[in-house]
């Protein structure tokens, strides 16, 4: 309940910036660099993280906060699809596919600001975007893990 306007401005921006945002600036940085290996994982991991993560929603139908505390900032299409972040997911599932140590180091740094302004915005716990970092990480690990393993 406790706001600032600039936060809360900054906050809608990051909630309106669609994962498929993240996904094209990733995809420009792969073409750039000429890894084109990581394009199939690419696409592995976020059709993974949409089944993943629109499965969980459902099963566990969890509040978001903001039905409780009554304070909601941004309209949200269901209220009870709190567990786990999609957006904290789909922004850390792109850790694994940056090779430069520089570039892992900003990712982290978006990471952190996505998932944070999910928990401020009230749509979100902090564990729901504890366990979706948790899982968009690994969800691109296993990406790439099963393309590799295929190839050879």
């Amino acid at each position: 309940s406790y706001r600032i306007p600039i936060l809360d401005n900054i906050a809608i921006f990051i909630e309106y910036l669609k994962w498929y945002i993240l996904f094209s600036i990733v995809l420009i940085i792969v073409l750039i660099t000429k890894n084109y290996k990581k394009i199939l994982p690419l696409v592995l991991s976020f059709v993974l993280y949409f089944l993943i993560v629109n499965i969980l929603k459902i099963v566990i139908a969890r509040p978001r906060p903001y039905v409780d505390l009554k304070n909601e900032l941004v309209n949200v299409t269901n209220p009870y699809r709190s567990f786990p972040s999609g957006h904290a997911t789909s922004v850390s599932l792109l850790l694994p596919f940056f090779n430069s140590n520089v570039f892992k180091m900003i990712w982290w740094v978006i990471v952190i600001i996505v998932s944070l302004s999910r928990v401020y915005l009230g749509v979100h716990y902090l564990s729901d975007v504890i366990f979706g970092v948790l899982l968009g990480y690994l969800i691109g690990e296993l990406s790439l893990y099963l393309i590799n393993k295929k190839k050879k």
